[in-house]
């Protein structure tokens, strides 16, 4: 037994190594910076790189010109030099896989051209492994299942990428869905600057503010559920940090599986290494997954990051265990609610008899004891605490936020009606679809829309939330004050104006290319 470990380890490292050098350089962690800089300096004093990927381009992908524009403008309107405290430069990259033909993607691949169109280099690479290589230890499911796991199958772990561009100090890994809507400075802080550094010593303080409870729970007692009784500050005081990542307790049964919970996809920093890289696709062609979905003794190396995890093969699973196991004290799971907010209740609701059914707290003035479907209640906190209201994200002030990621409320670009008011995650969905709305606003020639064409009523209810959580409810049209005029009415949403812009060297517009 003891052997037969050994040797799955030792081709684990092998692997790794060749990996390596088949990437033909090595990356060791940089030095930390140990100067100090004014925050009004005249030159940022480093470059984040921030990348999004596509797994497949097809018809349902004619709007990756409005969400890689929005999402870019979003990160400039955030970064140095436009953003007046933020000291960090921006560039952008996008990951696409190679066509199987060996076409060139510049003339074949409508998502290279619009991506590049959006002003986003976009790197095509190779598969990210090839399944006839992941070995079968007795009793793996891998190699046989990661096809068709999660959203993507294997094809997600394009995402691993980001640890690719080592020309830079952090990358982060954004899904397209996202908005960046304050400065990322106070994670890009911790990462530039030495724990020994007065700079490194302040942004590590900063960090109690942005960290996830279950986090610092981990850490101390090795239970996310449990508090310790070690200060933040003691905790993280000289912490090198090689990764910042939030994670998904509305895909876990709250009470069974919140011990391993699964990374969520659409946010994902991290210090680029190529050794890091080699060694993560090293775990995946060792074939080490097994089934089940206890939380115990399943998934990853039997360590209990398995099947009921959502993409438990790829990114969300593979990078939990990464994180939580590996390299606990080198990576941070970070409040969902200011870096990856959903909008979502940190707690169960007897709404559904499904716990992983995500549903709002029901706002008092709408409930009605006489129904049973508008007198629902919370419970249980969804990540085994006591108390979580320092995660409840659906009345989280977006003055706080950083990162706004709308899956829960769903694409500004749908245009859906907001007239729906039944629990506090509506009105605050409706304002971060309008925070959407206000970048696509800032883009220049995309001012001023005529709100004289929009079509849908004036009668309202319009609904918003205050910094305090609280709701109120107006009369007006939401067509005109959340989508700003750029949904006519339902559904029917008006893309980015093309007519200036025009893919190099094909002659085809934008339009074109959207149909």
């Amino acid at each position: 037994m003891g052997q037969g470990k050994n040797r799955r380890q030792l081709t684990i490292a092998l692997t790794s190594i060749f990996i390596t050098l088949v990437l033909l350089q090595d990356v060791t962690r940089p030095e930390l910076a140990s100067e100090s800089h004014s925050p009004s300096s005249s030159r940022a004093i480093a470059t984040a790189a921030y990348a999004v990927s596509i797994t497949k381009c097809g018809p349902n992908m004619k709007l990756v010109l409005d969400a890689a524009a929005v999402l870019k403008r979003s990160i400039e309107l955030n970064s140095w030099p436009i953003h007046p405290t933020s000291r960090y430069a921006a560039e952008f990259y996008a990951f696409t896989l190679k066509p199987e033909n060996d076409s060139d993607p510049a003339l074949v691949d409508s998502c290279y051209q619009l991506l590049t169109l959006a002003g986003w280099t976009v790197l095509p690479q190779d598969p990210p492994v090839h399944l006839g290589l992941i070995q079968e230890p007795e009793g793996s499911i891998l190699r046989s299942q990661i096809a068709g796991d999660g959203c993507c199958g294997h094809n997600e772990l394009i995402k691993l990428s980001a640890y690719k561009l080592t020309n830079y100090e952090f990358a982060l890994h954004l899904d397209l869905d996202t908005l960046v809507i304050h400065p990322l400075d106070e994670l890009f802080n911790v990462m530039h600057f030495g724990p020994d550094t007065e700079e490194g010593k302040n942004a590590r303080l900063h960090l109690e503010d942005v960290v996830a409870p279950t986090y610092l729970n981990r850490r101390m007692t090795g239970n996310p559920s449990k508090s310790g009784n070690m200060s933040t500050s003691e905790l993280l005081r000289n912490i090198t940090v090689d990764a910042f990542f939030t994670k998904d307790y509305n895909m876990i049964v709250p009470g069974k599986h919140e011990q391993r919970v699964g990374l969520q996809g659409g946010f994902l920093l991290v210090r680029p290494s190529l050794t890091t890289y080699g060694h993560l696709i090293s775990l995946v062609y060792s074939g080490e997954f097994y089934s089940g979905f206890g939380a115990k003794e399943s998934g990853w190396f039997k360590s209990g990051y398995g099947k009921h995890i959502w993409g438990s093969m790829t990114i969300q699973g593979l990078m939990a265990y990464y994180f939580d196991v590996e390299q606990l004290n080198h990576s941070v799971e970070l409040n969902r609610c200011r870096y990856n907010n959903v909008a979502d209740n940190s707690r169960v609701s007897t709404f559904s008899s499904n716990p992983k059914y995500p549903r709002g707290t029901l706002l008092p003035f709408v409930r009605n004891a006489s129904k049973s479907d508008l007198n629902y209640h919370d419970t249980k906190c969804r990540d085994g605490r006591d108390e979580c209201d320092d995660t409840n994200c659906q009345r989280f002030p977006l003055q706080k936020a950083r990162v706004l990621h709308y899956t829960y409320c769903k694409s500004p670009w749908v245009c859906n009606p907001c007239d729906f008011l039944q629990t506090y995650k509506e009105p605050t969905c409706y304002s971060m679809t309008r925070e959407w709305f206000r970048v696509r606003s800032t883009i220049p020639g995309e001012e001023n829309q005529d709100l004289d064409k929009v079509r849908g009523g004036d009668d309202g209810p319009v609904s918003h939330i205050d910094e305090n959580g609280e709701v109120t409810v107006t009369q007006g049209n939401c067509y005109k004050e959340f989508y700003l005029g750029f949904c006519l009415d339902k559904g029917e949403y008006q893309p980015i104006k093309p007519h200036h812009l025009f893919i190099k060297n094909d002659n085809r517009s934008v339009t074109d290319l959207q149909k």
